[in-house]
């Protein structure tokens, strides 16, 4: 092998190391995330969020409407909208165990209209709640966490049909 070879191989294990490192973060994000195109407009979409949650006894928290908010700084955006839900039994469950993770709470869906070329389509976007939870190495927080990306799974997808 010669000098050059050796130079050129330990290059290219340089540059996958940091490309890796940079790209990593980045992928995992968006294997966090679920986004779930709906068969309804953005107002329905929103809406059918709202009384589905409301109907598996979720109590809606904040409604955060950045379509309305930027529309009083003179901006336009197509309709955006967060919706925090929880259940505060499922919070006096969780909060002793780790007062932290009251960041992973309220849960969030964020209704949204696409921009062109893919206008006129709503997605409902979501953190998996087991990524968040899984993170205070609490065995019984990581299996909530898991029981929460299926009850919101759920929850989209009788919202979005």
């Amino acid at each position: 092998m010669t000098h050059n070879s050796r130079n050129l191989g330990r290059w290219f294990v340089a540059v996958s190391f940091l490309v890796s490192a940079f790209l990593s973060p980045i992928i995992s994000l968006a294997q966090d995330r679920v986004d779930k195109v709906s068969a309804k407009d953005f107002s329905g979409t929103a809406k059918a969020i709202e009384k589905t949650l409301k109907s598996k006894g979720f109590m809606i928290v904040a409604t955060v409407d950045h379509q309305n908010m930027l529309k009083m700084v003179g901006a336009k955006i197509k309709g955006a909208k967060t919706i925090e839900f929880g259940k505060p039994d499922m919070m006096k469950m969780l909060m002793p165990m780790a007062p932290e993770a009251g960041l992973e709470m309220p849960g969030r869906f964020y209704i949204w209209e696409r921009n062109p070329p893919q206008a006129d389509k709503t997605v409902v976007s979501y953190y998996r709640p087991s990524v968040g939870f899984g993170k205070y190495g609490n065995e019984m927080m990581t299996k909530m966490g898991k029981d929460m990306d299926g009850m919101w799974e759920m929850i989209v997808n009788e919202a979005t049909k």
